[in-house]
């Protein structure tokens, strides 16, 4: 980190800047921040096109007004980039002048301790490679400037493993307690293949676990190792010694509306060992709470269906199941009873996932003429796997 306080305007101006890069000089993370920085809402428009002609695409902006002179602080996210909202309790943590350690953090005002004690929201940077600018200002034009470049999941496979935990209770995919993991309790969950020796599923699928074995589609049990974990977007990586003739093709951009299957081993002991094929759409482009990790789909899922592929009609898997809501708590909370609200965790964070640890996948596309449903059906059960977790 640098810092330089440097004379402009007649004023003091801080300067911060910050790098974080692995043992190999990979940069992660670099960051700028200037106080005081001196703009209008006309500056910032024409920074916010300039940013967007550089990477060619629009930014996702958060905003906070004071409903009379417009614009007095946002944040503005380029690429990849996902803000997550902090929790309850690690805001708390940050009102009371803490840390929470939940990774690079960015909020509205420039300050997360004031932010939090006024009840603004903190995000927490994840999702794939992006760019993030962030600037607030009062009436006089008077504010804080902090723009970073990051790759979260880069950092996240240069970070020191966690500590173990006492308990497996997986986290939900955005705040609340709406969500219900199919394999929280389980010991059995659905994984695929993305090359070969590789595979991947859900990592609360695998959490606790003192040895994996695997099933591949009309073969024996094998072992299987997990080699590494992205737990905030519940991703696991499995290295195991058998083989695939069909491993997965990855498809990011699907839309709302489109036919999509799932595919996995759901009700271990009850239901048919040879897997189990269901249907359905996208329902939504996000999961709970707008939560953009996700979709949203109708296809029916089971416990057991966690970490089994998500399918499009050309056989391309386009996300990875992961949870269901959990009609009980809704219908307490709605006197109603909701029906095939499932999650799928998007292909894009699969694939970054999979780029951050140096595993090779093959990139599909949608074509003008579909799969059959039968052959969909077949394509998935040959990339799947039944995966046994033996604390």
């Amino acid at each position: 980190m640098r810092h330089e306080s440097k004379a402009l305007r007649g004023e003091k101006v801080d300067v911060t800047t910050s790098i974080l890069h692995s043992a190999d000089g990979v940069v992660a993370y670099i960051n700028q921040s200037i106080k005081p920085a001196h703009f209008s809402v006309r500056d910032i428009e024409q920074e916010l096109s300039r940013l967007s002609g550089r990477f060619e695409v629009s930014p996702q902006i958060k905003k906070l007004t004071d409903g009379r002179d417009g614009v007095m602080a946002l944040i503005a996210t380029w690429k990849d980039i996902q803000l997550q909202p902090l929790s309850r309790s690690d805001l708390n943590i940050l009102a009371h002048g803490g840390a929470p350690h939940a990774g690079i953090l960015v909020d509205l005002l420039g300050d997360f301790h004031r932010s939090a004690r006024l009840n603004l929201p903190v995000y927490r940077v994840a999702g794939g490679k992006g760019f993030v600018w962030a600037a607030s200002f009062d009436q006089q034009g008077t504010g804080n400037l902090r723009f970073f470049a990051m790759d979260p999941y880069l950092l996240e496979a240069h970070a020191p493993p966690s500590p173990p935990v006492a308990t497996t209770e997986p986290k939900e995919p955005t705040p609340g307690a709406s969500i219900q993991r199919p394999e929280a309790r389980e010991s059995t969950g659905t994984g695929f293949f993305v090359s070969e020796g590789f595979a991947v599923t859900n990592a609360h699928v695998v959490e606790g676990c003192s040895t994996v074995q695997v099933t591949p589609s009309l073969s024996r049990q094998e072992a299987a190792s997990v080699i590494a974990r992205d737990t905030a977007n519940d991703l696991a990586l499995l290295k195991t010694a058998v083989k695939t003739n069909i491993p997965a093709s990855l498809r990011s951009g699907v839309r709302v509306g489109e036919s999509v299957s799932v595919f996995g081993f759901p009700l271990s002991g009850i239901l048919a060992t040879g897997g189990n094929f269901t249907t359905g759409t996208v329902a939504a482009a996000a999961g709970l709470g707008d939560d953009t990790r996700y979709l949203q789909i109708t296809a029916p899922v089971q416990p057991g269906n966690s970490g089994g592929p998500l399918l499009d009609q050309d056989g391309n898997v386009v996300g990875v199941v992961v949870a269901k809501l959990n009609v009980l708590r809704v219908a307490q909370a709605t006197d109603d009873i909701a029906q095939n609200v499932n999650f799928a965790i998007k292909a894009s964070l699969l694939a970054n996932f999979l780029d951050a640890n140096g595993v090779p996948y093959a990139v599909g596309s949608p074509s003008k003429t579909h799969l059959d449903a039968p052959e969909v059906a077949a394509r998935a059960k040959t990339m799947s796997l039944f995966i046994r977790c033996s604390p």
